[in-house]
Order: C-alpha cells, then sequence, then structure tokens
C-alpha cells in the first residue's frame, strides 16, 4: 500500500515526464490520478490556476504538496518531492500518435479534424474564463484515441489575457510570445513590465498559433520551423480548405490569424 499526503492506494506506476515525473495512483475499483513530482519545480502555481476550471477534458486537481511531499510504500519512505495530483486522462500524445500511426492520408484526414475539433472545446473554455493556456505542444494534448476526446493538460504557464507570459517553449512559442521574452530580459522594475504589456499582448491567439504548429506536425511530419512547404506539397492528401486553415493559424501577425476558437471550429466544421 502507497500514501502520499490524503491519498492511499495500491499501485504507483511510474512514467517518465518532459519536465517532471509522472506517476500513476491506482486502487482497483476507484479509478486512477496522476502525480507530478519533481525534487526542485513546485506545482503550487499549477494548483491554484486549475482551481478556475471545471471542465471534461481539462485535468481536475485534488492535491498539492507545498513542501516537499513524502510518499510511502509499507510505511517506507521512497520518495521525497514536490508533487501535484491530478486526474489522469488516458491516452497518447497527439503528435506521437500520429509518428506512430503515419502521416494521414486521405481516409485519416476526418479523424485528424475530429481530433482537432475536440482539442478547440476545453481551449474555447479556457478563453472564455479570459485565460490563455499559453504552453501548447506535444505532450499536453492528450489523445483517447477510443473515443476520439482530447484532453488538454499542465496548465502551470497559463495566464490571464493581458499578462505577462510565466515561461515559454520556444520550439511551440508564438511570434508574440518570444517577442515578450526578447523585451523582458531588459527589464528591471514594474515600470518596465508595464512598458512590455503596452507594446505586446497576449491573447487566445497565441494558443491558435501553438494550435497551428501542432496541426501542422500532424499532417506533414514535419516541424514547421524545419521546412518552407506548404502542407499540402508535404501531403497532397490535406484538403485544401485545411491547408489553407492551418496557414491562417500559423500568420505571424496576429491580427491576420484565425481570431478565436470559434471561429476555428465553425472552418473545421466546413470541410
Amino acid at each position: 500500500m502507497y500514501k502520499i499526503g490524503n491519498y492511499e492506494f495500491e499501485n504507483f506506476k511510474y512514467r517518465p515526464g518532459h519536465r517532471a515525473n509522472y506517476g500513476i495512483l491506482t486502487k482497483p475499483g476507484n479509478g486512477e490520478w496522476g502525480m507530478k513530482y519533481s525534487p526542485t519545480y513546485s506545482y503550487d502555481r499549477e494548483y491554484d490556476v486549475l482551481k478556475n476550471f471545471s471542465h471534461p477534458q481539462v485535468p481536475k486537481r485534488y492535491e498539492a504538496g507545498t513542501g516537499r511531499g513524502e510518499l510511502y510504500e509499507n510505511d517506507k519512505l521512497v520518495l521525497k518531492e514536490y508533487y501535484i495530483v491530478l486526474q489522469n486522462f488516458e491516452g497518447e500524445d497527439l503528435v506521437e500518435y500520429y509518428k506512430h500511426k503515419g502521416v494521414p492520408d486521405s481516409s485519416e484526414i476526418a479523424n485528424v479534424v475530429k481530433y482537432f475539433v475536440s482539442t478547440a472545446e476545453p481551449l474555447q473554455y479556457l478563453h472564455s474564463k479570459g485565460y490563455v493556456h499559453a504552453d501548447i505542444k506535444p505532450g499536453h494534448l492528450i489523445l483517447n484515441s477510443a473515443t476520439g476526446v482530447v484532453g488538454l493538460i499542465d496548465l502551470e504557464l497559463s495566464i490571464k489575457e493581458g499578462e505577462l507570459i510565466k515561461g515559454l517553449t520556444v520550439e511551440y512559442a508564438s511570434p508574440e510570445q518570444k517577442r515578450m521574452n526578447d523585451l523582458l530580459r531588459e527589464v528591471t522594475d514594474d515600470k518596465g513590465e508595464k512598458a512590455v504589456l503596452q507594446e505586446v499582448k497576449i491573447d487566445g491567439k497565441t494558443d491558435l498559433y501553438t494550435m497551428g504548429l501542432i496541426l501542422f506536425e500532424v499532417l506533414t511530419g514535419k516541424v514547421r520551423a524545419q521546412t518552407t512547404q506548404l502542407p499540402i506539397e508535404i501531403n497532397n492528401a490535406i484538403p485544401q480548405k485545411l491547408n489553407d486553415i492551418t496557414l491562417g493559424l500559423l500568420e505571424e501577425d496576429p491580427s491576420n490569424r484565425i481570431a478565436t476558437v470559434e471561429q476555428l471550429k465553425t472552418e473545421l466544421s466546413g470541410i
């Protein structure tokens, strides 16, 4: 029997994670929980952010170790790290799923569209609450291929619209995130931060850009930064409409980008 904080469970299945480690806590007959843990990184902010949301495709929060939590196996200490206990979403990283399955052909395009419509649902919910995920990337979109539902996870860098970013993953950051990050390197006080906010605004269009990067990668098997080709030039199974949607998400200037998740859903439904 394992125990951490208020949770007792029979099994602890270890899975390596991208920032910290990830384990699954299982209690037969009572479901599963996910647990992220790290020797150096506190999950207090993510725990606090998640209290604002209640959506079936956004993980519920259960408990966070504000200090180093102690994991016991049969009363023996086996782990002492920061942690957060969350709803576990079964499935596979959406990009990894297509790496294994292969670049989608014409018979698979309908599923790609369905999965991205599903991804849009929790994103639309976040935006309706005035939040930006600000860190959409492979590993944060979890596809349950049996149901076609995609879970949106890892909200530790989420911000309210118009706030300063809390960090970024450069490979999947929007142009405005990169611009803000560059400006913040020179900032030393509150006045400087206010000046940055006047110059760069982070809103839902940032998430839409990164959705475009993921869509490009799923459709082509290539990372956008590594090619100048259009999606349809790489994979001729892509319908012209879907090619145009991908490029509409990837507009460098936010004012030219697909503006809202609602618009994205409408465009996808027209394929």
